[in-house]
């Protein structure tokens, strides 16, 4: 090629280059219009006021303020051993690779052959005066560079981006998603524990009851219909153990899973059931707008939708031309020694038009179906902020729901408590009749077993609060990193530990 075509080539060619800097059909992404929120901060204009939440930066950490080392150590067990983790961390990967991928279609394209051909042919198809037998040396390096006049590999990257961005959202809203669970599960399996401890406390008051009213049939005090009442009530106290234990077996075992481990080897760590009141001062739930911010579910709905945008800028850029440049240079030679003259050398440079315009009609629908994947991925956006906002409102109804039960409940067990030790002390000195002894004693043992479950439910409210707000997660993907996550504020966190009445 003279140099007055080389120049007729590379001037276009250069025009080309420039205008693909700047050029992307299809339309750009910019993030959607949240729904109308509650200009004031969080709960006093949404939904009912709760007290102990105020504004304030969510902590992230909050499964510390138990001060429950042993749920802190669950947690991170979970965050390096849960297989939920580990498969949204395997699809993270693959995300980042394919980015990697797309980002190479900015590069050219290349590859290197050599080769040898001993070749024999026949005296039919040998000129007169050659060889029968040939030799031929061949290497060459081979390029090829597609010119993104109109930003297909842009939005390709563009597209790669978002989803790679989008599996780092969802792998966080896994780990934030399991550090609810294990803490829920946990509290579950330590008020299961609590209720069992309180169910042996009742059996063996109502067995002592039992051989109460046995010694006053004896001295003629009671009746045979006493001595009945008091195994019924013993018996109906007993069936209460077998479907406790089961529950707690389904909670262990939920809880073996979530760490990855088998229910068989699972060893849990030491509790306390002593202290199980939690008295919450304050919970600091941010604002609205951060909510959206930080939500993991809100932030992939939000990327998946960009990237669905970025793919509709890739069919659309079917409709045009595409320009690639192709080169070649190597050498063909009929002897090794051969290769490494100026001889054997060979060249190609060549331009490439490819305009596929007999097929736009599949290319337009294939736009149509990217432009209504657009439309779908924002109707899920909108729905995954609703829900979110739902699932908030939720959590702080159901936390000010158990706060005022947990205050009801204690009211209501020293009423019942006072109400069985007067009854009994009456009965036991011969004044009123079995049967007050009775109903005094299942309201007892029913509000003290009520107080256990209200005592459970305050703490699960507490951990939904948390999952709604967003909080509890890192980007650990690897078991042998320490998952420790951020600090959090340690202002408005839950404290007063009281001990239980």
């Amino acid at each position: 090629m003279n140099d007055r075509r080389r120049r007729m080539f590379m001037l276009p060619l250069a025009a080309c280059v420039m205008l693909s800097a700047c050029a992307s059909v299809g339309p750009d992404f910019s993030p959607p219009s949240p729904p109308p929120l509650p200009s004031a901060a969080f709960p006093a204009d949404f939904g009912a006021r709760s007290v102990g939440l105020v504004p304030g930066t969510v902590d992230t950490e909050w499964w510390r303020s138990f001060d429950d080392p042993a749920l802190t150590s669950l947690i991170q067990r979970a965050w390096a051993a849960n297989h939920d983790i580990g498969l949204a961390a395997a699809r993270l990967d693959e995300s980042r690779a394919m980015l990697r991928e797309s980002r190479q279609g900015f590069l050219p394209q290349g590859s290197a052959e050599v080769g040898h051909e001993n070749r024999r042919r026949s005296e039919v198809e040998t000129p007169l005066g050659q060889s029968r037998r040939s030799e031929t040396y061949r290497g060459a390096i081979d390029a090829s560079w597609e010119i993104d006049l109109f930003g297909r590999v842009r939005r390709s990257a563009e597209a790669a981006q978002a989803e790679a961005g989008s599996r780092e959202a969802l792998l966080r809203g896994v780990q934030a998603s399991v550090a609810a669970a294990v803490a829920a599960t946990w509290f579950e399996l330590n008020g299961l524990d609590a209720e069992l401890s309180v169910m042996a406390d009742i059996t063996q008051s109502q067995r002592e009851s039992l051989h109460l009213v046995e010694d006053l049939v004896e001295a003629g005090s009671a009746n045979a219909l006493d001595r009945l009442r008091a195994e019924a009530a013993l018996r109906a106290v007993e069936v209460v153990a077998p479907e406790l234990e089961h529950r707690r077996n389904v909670a262990f075992n939920a809880l073996a899973i979530l760490l990855g481990e088998t229910p068989q080897t699972f060893v849990t760590p030491a509790s306390s059931i002593a202290r199980q009141t939690l008295e919450v001062r304050s919970i600091t739930v941010g604002d609205p707008a951060a909510l959206l911010a930080r939500r993991p579910d809100i932030e992939a709905a939000e990327l998946s939708l960009a990237a669905a945008t970025a793919h509709i800028g890739i069919e659309t850029a079917g409709l045009y031309p595409q320009i690639e440049v192709q080169g070649s240079i190597g050498f063909v030679a009929g002897s090794l020694g051969s290769t490494g003259g100026s001889s054997a050398l060979s060249s190609v440079l060549a331009p490439l038009f490819r305009w596929s315009f007999l097929d736009t009609g599949r290319v337009r629908a294939r736009i149509a179906a990217s432009e209504a994947r657009a439309r779908e991925a924002l109707i899920r956006y909108d729905q995954t902020v609703l829900r979110a906002l739902e699932e908030t409102d939720n959590a702080f109804g159901a936390f000010s729901t158990a706060g005022t039960a947990l205050q009801l409940r204690y009211q209501e067990a020293s009423t019942t408590q006072q109400a069985a030790d007067l009854a009994r002390a009456q009965f036991s000195h011969g004044e009123g009749i079995y049967l007050d002894v009775l109903d005094a004693e299942r309201a007892d043992f029913a509000s003290r077993r009520a107080l256990v479950v209200a005592r459970t439910n305050q703490r699960l409210a507490i951990v939904s609060i948390y999952k709604a707000l967003g909080g509890g997660w890192v980007t650990c993907t690897r078991a042998d990193v320490d998952c420790a996550g951020a600090s959090g504020d340690s202002e408005g966190r839950i404290i007063g530990f009281v001990p239980a009445p």
